[in-house]
């Protein structure tokens, strides 16, 4: 049971990876089905029977997937599960958030043995876990099916799955093999055109894997690398159509699997009869996978027969099957071939037609997308990077400065704008939807409320929105810290919201959109909102601000929650209010280049809005010159540029240079004398000062010229320079030379505020 049952494990990490893959993305489909069926099965009274089939197919997958790896410990354990949810799909009994809590804790389990796994290559030494929690669902059990008989008031007492007739077992089973292609899917899960595309894709390309191991393996039966390729086909065939629904396709490619599994743990020699069947139920599953293509439900002919015989050889060679066997085999397997043919020549041969017909009008290449490793991906994106500067060199070299080029110059722009295009491109295959960080949300939202002992409802939109997969890495952590405070300290309890006249529901609003080439990801709650009174209470105790700073704006007041440390939590609860959070949240965000802005009303509840570029790798900025050194200014940071006039200039009794413009007082920072930089340009009026904002801060940037606008690639600083103030990487220009990147935010911090 400990180690999984599959030799030379180590060199199959592959597999493993597979494995894992697989398994993660089932239970991150899962866990929001289960929270949905408890939510339904409170404000509605009764179970959504699609929702707990799908539950219910989930976890009959995540059963088969261990059991390929022999891990008894998730087998086990999904087992009950299983168990558990028959229960509830006979209508024996309904549902309770007990129930749910024990689901959603053996999804956890799940988890982690997966981390287990991952690192050790498996399951070994948690049995005893594996077994508190088994105890727990047969207790469980138990009890819900002696409430279920008290209530039936002295009727015939029902049995336990386990205790069901052969036949009724067989027939249970029936049932959940067949489910109906129609309810195929995760209810909470839309199956659109683009899943079932790319399931198509994917299964020609496993069944192409299938079928050339299968034809490699004929040839050297003791292949057993062929063995395992082909067997592992099988094996991602039947978990892609389990988890769409297609039952037929899954019980065939679980037959084929089975065989495999025989000749892979060399139980039995691969044979011509062997190959034979699996290359019709190939065949089979081709045609099925066709008709899903084609939009409708997969009719698999002669799938019956083909699955009775794979089964008969894998029982037979469990058994250790005798030549006689074989050889009846070879009989077997021409009659039951011609009983395949037979039936599903017509339409076989009638999808082969309509495929030819479309093949015709779509072109020989049909398939219209691939599977790519994202360091492709990042390679791909590094050379565009090149390109954008490549290109800024030719465009800027210095050899052709004063030439009447016209056409050179045409050429030039044509390549700015196929570059642009290149860009935008690698930039938008890196660009994964929101959904599922947002639905991991959902179970947040659930423990949570539980822990608070509140009623929280979770509203979603804009969960397809799309970002670069950094930023999804990036922006789970501050999601869940701004979700834990709308549920803890945003929402009022049930009887605080009833007297204020709200309903007993809290009700927080995740959403997600694209706006001026940002995304915005808003969490929103209901609830009582920000307290300003005890926020400047705070702030004075603190020393954050002056007791005369108490008639600051609201934006100001809210900006002190960001603070490390800040909490006006009187009672630290195991969910919130030691006031560790919402700086990493603003930190974190800040390491984006994302800000945060901040709303709220009294008893109306807040809104925290996080505002984040697109893109990390390629801005626009504007080169400025300081001295002999250059400099990059982000362009969405830069509001004005400026030469002062003597009279807009003051200096504070500290020494703090002051521009007026417009009656607003900003401070100036002298880059040269930032970064020691020697310059002849010393007087403002000389220069130019570039007026810069961040988080509705202000101030201004002294320099010796501006060059202009271009498009820049960014680097990071080498580790060895630490951090440098002010300055968030660099680029490489047209004409080869470094220009420092500046943090603006960094900048204005440091540089402090001043009001008029």
């Amino acid at each position: 049971m400990a180690t999984i049952a599959y030799g030379d494990f180590e060199e199959k990490l592959e597999l493993v990876k597979c494995f894992l893959n697989d398994s993660r993305e089932m239970l991150d489909a899962v866990e929001p089905q289960i929270i949905a069926m408890e939510e339904k099965a409170l404000t509605v009274g009764k179970i959504d029977e699609a929702i707990l089939n799908a539950i219910f197919r989930l976890f009959h997958s995540l059963k088969g997937s261990a059991s390929f790896l022999d891990l008894q410990t998730i087998i086990s354990v999904t087992h009950e599960a299983e168990t558990l949810l028959e229960i509830f799909r006979s209508g024996r009994a309904v549902i309770k958030p007990a129930h749910v809590d024990l689901l959603i804790r053996t999804t956890d389990y799940i988890r982690n043995i997966l981390d287990v796994v991952e690192q050790q290559l498996s399951d070994e030494g948690y049995e005893e876990s594996a077994g508190e929690i088994i105890a727990d669902f047969k207790k469980t059990i138990v009890n819900v099916l002696e409430d279920q008989e008290q209530a039936a008031d002295g009727q015939q007492a029902p049995i336990l799955p386990e205790e069901k007739t052969a036949a009724e077992a067989a027939a249970a089973a029936e049932a959940v093999e067949n489910m109906p292609g129609a309810n195929c899917g995760d209810p909470g899960i839309e199956i659109t055109p683009e899943i079932l595309k790319h399931f198509a894709e994917e299964s020609n390309e496993l069944l192409d894997e299938a079928e050339s191991t299968l034809l490699a393996l004929e040839k050297a039966p003791g292949d057993h690398e062929s063995a395992i390729a082909a067997c592992r086909a099988f094996h991602s065939m039947k978990g892609n159509a389990g988890f769409l629904g297609y039952s037929g396709i899954e019980e065939i490619s679980r037959c084929g699997e089975n065989l495999l599994g025989q000749i892979k743990e060399q139980k039995k020699d691969c044979d011509p009869v062997d190959v034979s069947f699996l290359l019709i139920a190939i065949d089979i599953i081709r045609e099925g996978v066709r008709q899903v293509e084609a939009g409708s439900a997969p009719e698999l002919p002669g799938k019956q027969e083909v699955c009775a015989y794979l089964e008969k050889l894998t029982a037979e060679a469990a058994a250790g099957g005798t030549q006689k066997e074989k050889n009846g085999g070879e009989k077997g397997s021409k009659a039951v071939k011609e009983t395949a043919a037979a039936k599903g020549q017509e339409k076989i041969a009638a999808g082969e037609a309509e495929y030819e017909a479309r093949e015709k009008q779509t072109g020989a290449g049909g398939q219209q997308a691939i599977r790519i490793d994202l360091d492709k991906l990042d390679k791909l994106l590094d050379l565009v990077g090149e390109l954008v500067i490549s290109e800024a060199m030719v465009a800027n070299n210095p050899d052709l400065k004063g030439l009447q080029l016209d056409r050179f110059e045409k050429a030039v722009l044509q390549l700015d704008k196929i570059t642009r295009d290149i860009q935008e491109v690698a930039m938008s295959m890196r660009m994964i939807p929101l959904s599922g960080t947002f639905r991991k949300m959902k179970r947040l939202v659930r423990d949570l409320a539980h822990k608070a002992d509140k009623k929280v409802s979770l509203d979603i939109t804009g969960e397809e929105t799309e970002v670069d997969k950094t930023i999804i890495e990036q922006i789970s952590d501050p999601l869940v810290h701004l979700i834990r405070n709308a549920v803890d300290h945003g929402l009022e309890s049930v009887d605080e919201r009833l007297a204020a006249g709200k309903p007993e529901t809290g009700l927080v609003t995740l959403e997600a959109k694209h706006s001026a080439g940002e995304v915005w990801i808003i969490v929103e709650d209901d609830g009582r909102g920000l307290d300003r009174e005890k926020i400047i209470k705070k702030g004075i105790e603190r020393g954050l601000i002056s007791s005369e700073n108490s008639e600051m704006k609201d934006e100001e007041v809210w900006k002190m929650i960001f603070e490390p440390g800040f909490s006006t939590t009187e009672i630290i609860s195991s969910i919130s209010g030691r006031g560790v959070g919402m700086d990493v949240v603003k930190r974190n965000i800040e390491k984006l280049r994302g800000k945060i802005d901040v709303r709220s009303r009294p008893g109306a509840g807040a809104m925290f809005a996080v505002r984040i570029p697109l893109t990390l790798a390629i801005i626009e900025g504007m080169v400025v010159k300081v001295g002999a050194n250059r400099y990059t200014i982000p362009i969405n940071s830069i509001k004005e540029s400026l030469q002062p006039w003597a009279g807009q200039i003051t200096r504070t009794p500290g020494g703090l240079e002051i521009v007026s413009i417009r009656g607003e007082l900003l401070p100036v920072i002298r880059l040269h004398h930032l970064y020691q930089v020697k310059t002849e340009c010393l007087d403002l009026e000389e220069g130019i000062l570039i007026v810069v904002e961040n988080d509705e801060k202000k101030c201004c940037l002294f320099v010796d010229e501006v060059i202009g606008q271009q498009q820049i690639v960014i680097k990071g600083l080498s580790s060895y320079l630490g951090r440098v103030q002010g300055i968030s990487g660099c680029a490489i220009l047209g004409d080869g030379d470094i220009s420092m990147i500046l943090d603006i935010n960094d900048l204005i911090i440091n540089a402090g505020e001043v009001k008029r």
